[in-house]
């Protein structure tokens, strides 16, 4: 899916060069006031912000402080500024980057690469399920112990996930069966016991000074 970029720009000429360049390979919403700009904000819901401080209505600084209130996505802010202090400030402010007026159309295409990318990796540190060396990632499928990728059936990376996701909660054989499975557990408890087994062996194989996934006699299984 392309990354979705708001351009918030009163200069005419400027505005649609920005649109011609972005919209190659990204999703473009504009607006041409600050006004404008916050209410096409909460609608188009972007990735990446660019915006002009220079604005009719509300300036451009008003526009970076109210988005910051609620929101951290990227904000590369143009301005025709060159004082160093104002800089600082814009920065200060929230702003992750500026371009000074004239820009170069490949460098601002760089500054905009460079901020989605930070932006992607936030999403997908946001998607992991992580606790103390064990990371879990739910959308690709994936298990990492301390660092190294571990291979995990169907079944034995779903009962993973679920005590990742409740590390401190202790699951009845029976109901972590029922969860996994979604079947009665009846005659199931071999089958259970020799899955939760393999999973402790191959998670004690990288972390030989831990045993995570610990029985609790005559309750059930939590982790350690």
């Amino acid at each position: 899916m392309k990354a979705k970029i708001l351009i918030v720009e009163d200069h005419q000429d400027i505005l649609s060069l920005l649109k011609d360049v972005l919209s190659e390979k990204y999703l473009v919403g504009e607006a041409t006031d600050g006004i404008k700009a916050l209410s096409k904000f909460k609608e188009f819901k972007p990735d990446l912000v660019v915006l002009d401080l220079m604005l009719p209505g509300i300036m451009g600084e008003s526009v970076l402080k109210t988005i910051r209130k609620t929101s951290a996505v990227p904000i590369l802010v143009l301005t025709a500024i060159q004082d160093k202090q104002k800089v600082v400030e814009l920065l200060t402010l929230g702003a992750n980057d500026y371009l000074t007026k004239p820009f170069d159309i490949d460098e601002l295409l760089a500054r905009v690469q460079v901020q989605l990318r930070g932006r992607k990796v936030s999403n997908i540190l946001k998607q992991m399920i992580t606790y103390k060396e064990i990371q879990v990632d739910p959308q690709t499928h994936t298990v990492l112990i301390s660092g190294q990728n571990l291979a995990l059936p169907k079944k034995e990376f779903e009962i993973l996930k679920l005590l990742v996701e409740n590390p401190h909660q202790v699951f009845e054989k029976e109901q972590l069966y029922e969860m996994i499975w979604g079947e009665p557990y009846i005659n199931a408890e071999n089958t259970l016991n020799v899955h939760i087994s393999n999973l402790r062996i191959k998670i004690g194989a990288l972390l030989t000074d831990s045993k995570y996934v610990k029985s609790i006699w005559g309750i059930g299984v939590r982790l350690d």
